[in-house]
């Protein structure tokens, strides 16, 4: 399993253990549940978003190991819709979600992304 795997693996079981607790926050704050909603929906289409990239840059890599002289997009548009996707659902819905938080939630993946990212770094240097 190269790095690029194994990273987004790890990502992927940090998000399920952040999305659990909010969801165990969703439930005990009822005060705030709009707002801990904002940032599981933004959060899953953040995940969702990085999955879908991760499926391109492997059918990407797996282009450039045949030598195939077409070329495959990245499909930034695709990715773009699903987030706003999300911020419409919160606009939609503002009683349920807001907006403010899903557009927080947006950065999640990027965020724990680079922080594992360093994590690991700093890890192998020791």
């Amino acid at each position: 399993m190269d790095d690029f795997s194994a990273t987004l693996k790890t990502v992927q079981n940090v998000f399920l253990f952040f999305l659990s607790f909010c969801l165990a926050a969703w439930a005990l704050l009822v005060d705030y549940r709009v707002y801990i909603a904002g940032i599981m929906l933004g959060s899953l289409a953040s995940m969702v978003n990085a999955r879908y990239l991760a499926w391109k840059i492997n059918k990407l890599a797996a282009a450039a190991i045949e030598q195939k002289g077409r070329k495959v997009p990245l499909g930034f548009l695709t990715r773009a819709a699903i987030a706003g996707f999300a911020g419409l659902v919160a606009v939609r819905y503002p009683e349920h979600i807001a907006l403010p938080t899903t557009i927080v939630g947006y950065f999640f993946a990027q965020l724990a992304t680079l922080v594992l990212g360093i994590l690991s770094i700093r890890k192998s240097k020791k």
